[in-house]
């Protein structure tokens, strides 16, 4: 595997990148692209895998003020100029969902094929009922105190985020859903760097809950697989997936049902590969764009 920095206008973009043919971004959930440590391999048996940490996320600058969804979209098209790629199919998952439709959407010629992945919660139509879902969850991690001339406020953001991190640290419920191995403790301790990294989170979110994900896909003009995941902590949300689908013209379902717990493109890693692989083998561009 292979690793580097691409230069933006929107700020420097650190990736990881391994195999060889089609390229094929991956991007990534709340984190960073470390998440795919153990998809990379297996879908860079056919494409060449770039995996790229959003701005303001793992390794890349921090986010640019006032940052609207767009202009993350438009970000990674100016990551793809740097290392000269053409075009390349885009893997969204999560807040890469909202990324990659907003580039099918709007930069079409950029794009081969589209997976738009995401738990029920991530893929809702309006952004009322994001907001709703998500607002009560996400929130309040971005509380931020008043300032107060003793500085004692700089004592409660720590402590709250103190406590933030303590408990992704010591999640047991997940960790004992799931055979114990060094490596995963090794991918828990990045989980923990991930989050220590976070630059801006704040301003990414206002952005999420600004986007209209439901009228946008309207505008995608790429083949497109939606991937709904279903999880039994969201058994009270109906599944969209067919509604997905009736929006996104040239687009086709697949659900995955992720029930044992633990990370789930750790867990479930051979199935979203062989889907990947599957759905872009339909759409492989008879010539490869890219550039080398």
């Amino acid at each position: 595997m292979k690793r580097g920095y691409a230069d933006t206008p929107e700020g420097q973009i650190y990736y990881m990148t391994e195999g060889e043919g089609e390229p094929l971004i991956l991007l990534h959930a709340t984190g960073s692209s470390r998440q795919f440590w153990r998809l990379m391999p297996l879908l860079a048996k056919e494409f060449r895998v770039i995996a790229p940490d959003n701005l303001g996320e793992g390794n890349s600058d921090p986010i640019p003020p006032n940052v609207q969804i767009e202009d993350l979209a438009r970000s990674y098209v100016h990551f793809m100029d740097a290392l000269g790629i053409e075009k390349a199919h885009v893997f969204g998952l999560h807040t890469g969902n909202k990324i990659g439709t907003e580039m099918a959407a709007g930069w079409p010629n950029r794009v081969g094929g589209f997976i738009l992945c995401g738990n029920t919660h991530s893929i809702q139509l309006t952004r009322e009922d994001s907001l709703a879902i998500m607002g009560p969850i996400v929130l309040p991690r971005l509380r931020k105190y008043e300032p107060l001339p003793d500085g004692s406020h700089l004592v409660k953001q720590w402590a709250a985020e103190f406590s933030s991190l303590s408990a992704a640290w010591w999640d047991t419920t997940t960790l004992t859903q799931q055979k114990l191995t060094q490596e995963v403790l090794e991918r828990r301790k990045e989980r923990i760097l991930d989050l220590l990294q976070g630059l801006g989170e704040a301003e990414k979110y206002r952005a999420i809950f600004a986007y209209d994900l439901g009228a946008r896909m309207r505008d995608i003009k790429v083949k497109t697989l939606v991937i709904e995941i279903r999880v039994p902590s969201e058994a009270h949300l109906p599944a969209l997936g067919p509604k997905l689908v009736q929006r996104i013209p040239t687009s086709s379902l697949a659900t995955v049902e992720h029930t044992a717990g633990g990370m789930t493109m750790e867990v479930k890693a051979e199935e979203f590969a062989q889907l990947i692989l599957g759905f872009l083998r339909t759409v492989r561009q008879p010539k490869a764009a890219a550039r080398r």
